[in-house]
């Protein structure tokens, strides 16, 4: 039967992030933890210790206590490391905001800040090169902090937010304070020794991350995490694909956990991008000057982007060893040009979830021809099974949707105990919303999500499995499939694609196309629309495939049948 369950060779370790600090910083004192190509700061684990205590102490000066949210949006820069370790220390819980999905939108913003209940806000630059424009936005965002009285910061919408903290070197508006003011008061020896004294106190256990869904089945909701699940996940996972436990790693993104536990869970030194959505020239340049061994968590479409770069040949890659790129659904194609033009790397594809982390990883080797995607072996201390729509175990081969039992899962969605228990199962598992076949030596293939799925006439049709044989066509740079309405086949197969620069092609070409790679009658498009580019979700990661459906029975003249 489709059961499964991890190895369970390492144990699992209780540690808050607040003792892997002090320790790491113990046994590696002076060697580079991080790398942040904006400000050229190059930060080892005793420069992070040093600033993180004196921070933790300056936020407990202005209020903030165990259990409190802060928030942050701000471009790559140190203070985010110090910000993530100094919320640790005292027991709050972390709200990195992720800058290419908020920017400077004051309605994004206000959903995320009411969703947690923020205490604290420490705002900065948004990606560009200054602090310039904060204070704008701020007034933007809180018109309040103009007009409310000296010294007390009121903000009626969200009641919890008591104090705001600036990277600028001047901080303007009531209840508004600069980040050099709150590491000053962190100077109070009092409140440093109240800070080491709570260490003791504090559990692994409890709410540490908060960490919002792609939206792309609606609001997006509020996952809360703990330390427990994302520094166990990162060791596996890093365990799992052989990160190097010393030299550099490229990590595009910081605000994803793994980055950030990097040098501690592996030991190598994690670069971090000038920009939060780094351009493929941005990338290449980073792995050349670093001589990095690896890029941790690279989303497909920028593996993609990377991969067939028109630059790509400038850049000296040789000292690259290891890429891990995520996504849940890697098309082979993708795969099998990685490693013709990075003969020297050995690629990764590991599939995981907000709500559950990384759950398996797989070798390039590993992936095979066919309609899904195969994405990897368990990893350590977790279950997975595979079930039809009543929720019962399928046969080994068989189509099922994945449900996921680990130390790594989330506690709950924030705020909302309906979606809570309507995502899990009475005994504990969480089911993620992805079809899958398990296979007999324990490997997973995925054909993507249950709510993608197209119900043609009695059959259904996964979009991968047309999408991955023509992403293969010579002319096409991407492609994506989904159902429309149709009133004799429930739906029709649409697939929209984008070709690449100065060339074209028709329907019929497309057609015939489909036939050579030998896709089946069933799962022939009836449509091909062709197109610039595809909606995103708001995380910028994922293709919008709701939104793509109505542009696609817009552009085609479809409506819902009634």
């Amino acid at each position: 039967m489709s059961y499964l369950r991890g190895a369970t060779d390492d144990l699992l370790l209780d540690v808050t992030f607040g003792q892997l600090l002090d320790d790491t910083a113990a046994r590696w004192p002076d060697r580079e933890a991080y790398v942040f190509k904006k400000t050229g700061s190059r930060v080892t684990f005793a420069d992070i210790q040093e600033h993180t205590t004196r921070l933790a102490a300056g936020l407990k000066a202005i209020g903030t206590a165990r259990g409190d949210v802060v928030a942050w949006l701000f471009g790559h820069r140190p203070e985010w490391i110090y910000l993530y370790f100094a919320v640790a220390k005292l027991g709050a819980i972390a709200l990195p905001l992720q800058e290419n999905r908020i920017g400077r939108n004051v309605e994004a913003m206000n959903y995320f800040l009411n969703k947690t209940g923020v205490k604290v806000l420490v705002m900065g630059d948004s990606g560009t090169e200054s602090t310039e424009g904060t204070t704008s936005f701020l007034s933007t965002l809180f018109p309040e902090i103009n007009t409310a009285n000296p010294g007390m910061l009121k903000i009626e919408r969200i009641p919890t937010l008591t104090s705001i903290v600036v990277l600028e070197d001047r901080a303007t508006g009531t209840g508004v304070c600069t980040m050099e003011e709150v590491q000053r008061l962190g100077n109070d020896e009092s409140l440093l020794a109240e800070v080491r004294t709570l260490q003791d106190q504090l559990s692994c256990h409890d709410t540490f991350f908060l960490r919002f869904t792609s939206g792309s089945t609606g609001q997006p909701k509020c996952v809360e995490i703990s330390t427990y699940a994302v520094h166990n996940n990162a060791r596996f996972i890093n365990k799992a694909i052989g990160m190097p436990n010393e030299g550099t790693a490229l990590y595009p993104y910081l605000a994803f956990q793994y980055s950030v536990l990097c040098p501690f869970t592996a030991g190598c030194t994690v670069v971090v991008p000038a920009t939060s959505s780094p351009s493929s020239v941005e990338m290449l340049e980073i792995i050349q000057e670093e001589r990095c061994k690896a890029i941790g968590v690279l989303y497909m479409k920028d593996c993609h982007g990377l991969l067939h770069d028109p630059h790509y040949g400038d850049y000296d890659l040789s000292s690259l060893d290891r890429v891990l790129v995520t996504g849940n659904v890697t098309p082979k194609s993708l795969v099998d040009h990685a490693a013709k033009v990075l003969p020297n790397a050995k690629m990764f594809v590991g599939y995981g979830g907000t709500e559950f982390l990384f759950l398996t990883a797989a070798a390039a080797e590993m992936a095979v021809e066919g309609k899904g995607s195969t994405v990897g072996k368990l990893l350590q201390h977790a279950e997975m099974k595979l079930v039809d729509k009543d929720g019962q175990v399928v046969p080994l081969g068989h189509e099922g949707e994945v449900y996921v039992r680990a130390y790594s899962l989330f506690s709950r969605y924030r705020g909302d105990e309906e979606k809570t228990a309507k995502a899990m199962t009475a005994d504990g598992w969480y089911k993620t919303g992805d079809v899958g076949v398990l296979h007999e030596e324990g490997v997973l293939t995925l054909f993507g999500r249950v709510s993608d799925m197209i119900i043609r006439n009695a059959s259904n049709v996964h979009p991968i499995s047309i999408e991955s044989p023509l992403s293969k066509h010579p002319k096409v740079q991407d492609v994506r499939v989904v159902g429309v309405p149709d009133p004799v086949s429930v739906e029709e197969v649409c697939a929209c694609v984008i070709m690449k620069e100065g060339q074209t092609a028709d329907s019929q070409e497309m057609r015939k196309s489909c036939v050579e790679i030998g896709i089946v009658p069933e799962e022939m498009p009836g449509y091909f629309l062709f197109m610039d580019e595809f909606p995103m979700t708001s995380t910028r990661h994922k293709v919008d495939r709701k939104k793509l459906r109505l542009i696609a029975m817009e552009k085609l003249g479809l409506k819902e049948e009634a």
